[in-house]
């Protein structure tokens, strides 16, 4: 992954073909100094350039790695070309509205992947599937905060609504070669990303069961407009985006035991990650 200070376009280019795609989305990360002025510039870009604006949230109020995000945006394009457009004309007036912001230019995955794990969930929910009542206990932290979220963003997050909906900003690096010498695991020689994928099967059924699916995701390929010493300016591999129907989805799929077993493969696998969890804005925003 190239990490820029402005947008070069044919750096940008480069990398964009290097990856084998046509399309891009940029993931933008906002912290936002004028709100009038930011809603207004949400109002004038939206879906331009043939661009499609698939999702904004709000950041939970809490830093991670001292990055304090309000806003998470995702654009995507059908090409670089009119990406560039795109922030050649709304690029400007962005910078102006926020006191800080990064934007993560993604390659997609198809869409038809996310559409397809959206199917599966249907019918592991109809058989399978399970309903989180109640309010979650508060016994689940994470040693290696490193991969996981901290104490701190655990503990805002308890106190937001657990009713409404809740999406997950996952940001990935992988090891590469798993490491479970921390663990009583017994397992071969593998890479970071089979160890992580070993996770996933365990954590995706639970979240599947509870209708959480990721609704996103995509391979990096640059950053631009970021502070050097911010925590997205690193060589990450993977991009993933989860939606939960409500927040306490999450909060009883890590309290549960089965969860719990895919716990060592996550440690095993990844050497980092961004994590951020976020709402949907009101409308009145």
């Amino acid at each position: 992954m190239d990490i820029f200070t402005s947008l070069d376009n044919e750096s940008c280019r480069k990398a964009l073909e290097k990856a084998g795609s046509s399309r891009v989305a940029f993931v933008y990360h906002l912290k936002i100094k004028d709100p009038n002025d930011y809603q207004k510039w949400l109002n004038e870009s939206e879906n331009s350039f043939s661009g499609k604006r698939l999702y904004r949230v709000k950041a939970d109020p809490v830093a991670r790695e001292g990055m304090l995000v309000d806003e998470i945006l995702i654009d995507e394009f059908s090409s670089l070309k009119e990406g560039i457009d795109f922030m050649s004309t709304f690029g400007d007036a962005l910078e102006q509205v926020c006191s800080e912001y990064a934007i993560l230019a993604i390659k997609p995955e198809p869409s038809i992947i996310f559409h397809f794990v959206k199917c599966i969930s249907w019918f592991i929910r109809l058989f399978k599937g399970t309903t989180d009542k109640g309010t979650p206990t508060a016994n689940w932290s994470a040693e290696n905060i490193a991969v996981w979220p901290d104490e701190k963003q655990m503990e805002v997050a308890r106190t937001q609504d657990i009713d409404a909906p809740l999406f997950v900003y996952n940001l990935n690096k992988y090891k590469p070669v798993a490491d479970y010498r921390n663990s009583t695991e017994s397992v071969k020689k593998i890479s970071g990303k089979d160890a992580y994928n070993r996770y996933s099967k365990i954590a995706g059924f639970e979240l599947l069961r509870r209708g959480a699916y990721p609704v996103y995701g995509g391979h990096p390929l640059f950053l631009f407009g970021s502070r050097k010493d911010s925590m997205l300016a690193d060589r990450w591999d993977h991009f993933i985006f989860v939606r939960y129907p409500q927040r306490r989805n999450l909060l009883a799929t890590i309290e549960s035991d089965e969860f719990r077993k895919g716990e060592v493969h996550r440690d095993a696998g990844l050497e980092r990650v961004a994590i951020f969890m976020a709402k949907q804005p009101n409308k009145a925003n």
